[in-house]
């Protein structure tokens, strides 16, 4: 078809001005044939031409098939049809009629999810440039004093080179990212340009509309280090799947069986030489080892800061009148000392301290991330005023936590009784353990006595027979002494004279 432009050259030239068939055909160089089909040409409406639709094998199928895709609705993704799983059913239902191959249910599926925006999703394809990174979380179980204890490991990768560091955390605190963070960038001599993370709570304070947030903590460590952070999309983990697949590979070669873990900042230390050696591998694509790629990724980190940044919070808080200071639901001992004064708490990743108003450490405690717990150096402190509000003995927590025994043995006596036991029970513990208190108690039970001064006999009892005995050193030899003998024949004689 000619153009628009063409077209009315011809109409005009033959019906305006009048020229003949041989004239346009020379002026414009078309035939006769086009010059008579245009200059007869008067309705330039667009016209849609009818497509005739031939019949498809899935037509006889689609109804059923666009039931099962819409009960889909709302489910879980796990537990949607499938096109393998649709295919199936239809084989079920019609056996050797189903006159229709996989592959054509397949493209239908897809077609009709696309459609009703089921299983699609805009993925973000990351370029894994030099110097870029990806962190997360992951969870795992580990033995802690022969206990099973819930934590977390914090991973980030360098996908360039493939490389990954792990570390060991009871949370995911702020705390937790920022010292995890430190560690790793210490460990590798720099800091990763870019850093890809989650919407994790720990870096996100919250979210404004589309906006994000960030905690101040985090804001400031990443100023400090000089990496700008990014954030994946909501429910976009495929924006960072170098490490999400780290973070299953870490916990499958590394978590199992369960490890046994007494210091967490000490098994940290072990799990980045762990990396290293992992490192050793030869990266899945590239031909080459993981720790050489990444020593030449290493050119492109930014310089570590020459001052070291203080991964800890610090606040104010008021002690209560039993010598607890709360923090995130529980409890720290602080001391009856300081009842109802103001004191500095250093919050970390690992451990709580608690100071005195010139920054004076008072306590220190491992940071606990179970909720609503009381944590103490020792009761030992908190026993005065306890035996001072001797009627309010079984609603403490300290009356909770005691053994059984100890438990039944107080609630038989009396207040005054009742008192000098916990003056026994503080005396033991100045000295020794609970474990031993609770011994010299058996032994008392066993005996069915329930005398606290027998209490206290009992254990200076147990003191004299397993403390230690010393050798008196003498200055100089003792004399030899004669051999006494006893003559109990005077002693016949005067009972005689009594009697007379």
């Amino acid at each position: 078809m000619l153009s628009m432009a063409k077209i009315n050259d011809i109409k005009y030239l033959k019906q305006v001005q009048g020229l003949s068939y041989r004239k346009v055909k020379t002026l414009t160089g078309h035939s006769y044939a086009t010059i008579k089909k245009y200059e007869e040409t008067e309705n330039f409406n667009q016209t849609i031409k009818k497509i005739i639709r031939k019949t498809k094998k899935i037509d006889q199928y689609k109804e059923m098939v666009d039931k099962w895709i819409l009960s889909d609705i709302g489910k879980t993704h796990k537990q949607r049809h499938t096109a393998k799983k649709i295919f199936m059913r239809l084989q079920e239902k019609y056996g050797d009629s189903l006159n229709i191959s996989y592959r054509s249910i397949a493209i239908y599926v897809a077609e009709k999810k696309r459609e009703l925006n089921l299983d699609t999703t805009e993925y973000l394809k990351l370029s894994h440039l030099p110097g870029t990174a990806q962190v997360d979380f992951g969870k795992l179980t580990f033995k802690q004093g022969g206990k099973d204890v819930k934590g977390s490991y914090l991973v980030l990768t360098l996908p360039y080179s493939n490389a990954g560091y792990m570390q060991i955390f009871r949370g995911e605190t702020t705390e937790c990212l920022l010292q995890g963070l430190k560690d790793i960038f210490k460990h590798i001599g720099g800091v990763p340009r870019e850093i890809w993370f989650d919407n994790l709570t720990a870096a996100v304070a919250f979210r404004k509309n589309k906006d994000r947030i960030l905690n101040e903590s985090f804001e400031k460590f990443s100023a400090h280090y000089k990496f700008k952070p990014k954030f994946c999309n909501p429910a976009s983990g495929n924006e960072k799947g170098n490490v999400e697949n780290k973070v299953g590979y870490f916990r499958r070669n590394y978590f199992v069986p369960i490890p046994e873990i007494p210091n967490i900042a000490e098994y940290n230390k072990h799990l980045l030489r762990i990396c290293d050696k992992d490192n050793e591998r030869i990266h899945y694509h590239k031909n080459q080892k993981i720790c050489d790629l990444l020593e030449m990724e290493t050119n492109y980190l930014i310089a570590l800061n020459i001052n070291e940044y203080e991964v800890a919070k610090y606040e104010r808080r008021k002690v209560n009148k039993y010598g607890f200071v709360d923090i995130d639901t529980n409890k720290y001992s602080v001391g009856t000392k300081f009842q109802l004064q103001e004191v500095w708490i250093k919050i970390t990743a690992h451990k709580i301290f608690l100071m005195d108003k010139f920054k004076r450490e008072i306590a220190s405690h491992n940071r606990v991330y179970s909720r609503n717990k009381y944590v103490n150096t020792s009761w030992i402190e908190h026993l005065p005023l306890i035996i001072k509000k001797i009627n309010s003995l079984e609603y403490t927590d300290f009356f909770q936590e005691l053994p059984k025994i100890w438990k039944e043995y107080l609630l038989k006596l009396q207040s005054k009784d009742r008192k000098k036991a916990l003056l026994v029970l503080e005396k033991i513990l100045l000295n020794d353990s609970l474990e031993i208190a609770t011994y010299v108690l058996q032994g008392l039970i066993n005996a069915e006595l329930e005398d606290p001064d027998i209490l206290l006999l009992n254990y200076h009892k147990y003191k004299d027979n397993t403390g230690p005995r010393e050798e008196i050193a003498l200055s100089s030899p003792l004399p030899k002494i004669d051999k006494y003998e006893t003559n109990l024949e005077i002693y016949n004689q005067l009972i005689k004279k009594k009697e007379e």
